[in-house]
């Protein structure tokens, strides 16, 4: 497909996407993008002056945090509904928003029927009634669904990598042997974190003025203070 180069500030993300990313996972994109460059293009619609995305929101975030100033994009002709099912369709591994993919399936099944909607997006029936379903449930009962959908996501494993000496290495190995989770090296390392962190006082945070005062001439740190 015809990619073309698109200012960054042309470009704005739609209101409807339920694909989410925690920080640890956008931050790896970021590393990834910078370490290997903006391999995969944007997929895009144009409304007006603008170009909507239809898939690619966290890598055009990515570009921006990076300071990108334009990106490849794939600029498609389809209408909104489309759109969402595009974006759902190329979203089906993520990790979703439960009621905006619901809100997506009722604006998508004004124009397809269920058993047709099933041929157009990667979802079975079962799938989308449960989805739909969401919407006519009481506002309470919806809030705690999204609460549980946050908590999930909140305490979803996250993998830490850290480089390490040998002696170091032994070191970290030897305090997860004498903590009391010792046969779980995860909950050893938060336990001892957590004895580190309730036996050590809490550094002062300079303020904004305390930093400018100490600030020379030339708006530079004094030596020893970068």
């Amino acid at each position: 497909m015809k990619t073309e180069l698109i200012q960054v500030s042309e470009i704005i993300e739609n209101e409807y996407n339920p694909n989410e990313m925690d920080d640890n996972s956008f931050q790896k994109l970021v590393l990834n993008i910078k370490r290997k460059g903006f391999r995969k293009p944007l997929e895009v619609r144009k409304i007006d002056d603008k170009y909507v995305i239809i898939d690619g929101a966290h890598r055009f975030k990515a570009c921006k945090q990076l300071g990108f100033t334009e990106v490849e994009c794939i600029v498609d002709n389809v209408d909104e509904t489309e759109a969402m099912v595009d974006t759902l369709n190329a979203n089906i591994h993520g990790t979703h928003n439960p009621y905006k993919e619901a809100m997506m399936f009722k604006k998508i099944n004004q124009r397809y029927k269920l058993e047709d909607m099933e041929k157009v997006l990667n979802f079975d029936q079962t799938i989308i009634k449960d989805r739909l379903e969401l919407l006519g449930l009481p506002d309470d009962i919806k809030r705690q669904i999204e609460d549980r959908e946050e908590k999930e996501k909140r305490e979803a494993p996250v993998v830490l990598s850290f480089v390490l000496k040998e002696s170091e290495k032994n070191l970290v190995m030897e305090a997860i042997q004498r903590s009391e989770n010792a046969e779980d090296p995860s909950k050893a390392l938060v336990e001892i974190c957590e004895k580190f962190i309730s036996s050590t006082p809490k550094k002062p945070v300079e303020s904004e003025s305390e930093t400018d005062a100490k600030l020379d001439d030339d708006g530079e740190l004094p030596d020893g203070e970068e």
